[in-house]
């Protein structure tokens, strides 16, 4: 019984250390939430950069693409 609580601890500091970061930030939201804390304090994982001067998709084309966004098609 003893080794079964033993690794249910390890188990749960595990998962704890791999999950910090999410922790972290849920308690930084929760802390927002309050009416205390800073919106820059939280961080937005996965975000993404734009690309280089010269090294997007042309216009029109990808994430502006008129067409998919009910504008005239081309």
């Amino acid at each position: 019984m003893r080794k079964l609580l033993l690794l249910g601890v390890l188990a749960a500091a595990a998962v704890a250390v791999l999950q910090r970061q999410d922790i972290m930030r849920y308690l930084k939201i929760k802390q927002l939430s309050t009416g205390q804390g800073h919106p820059e304090n939280v961080p937005a994982s996965g975000a993404q950069r734009y690309p280089a001067p010269g090294q997007g998709a042309p216009d029109g084309t990808g994430d502006f693409d008129s067409a998919r966004r009910g504008g005239p098609a081309r």
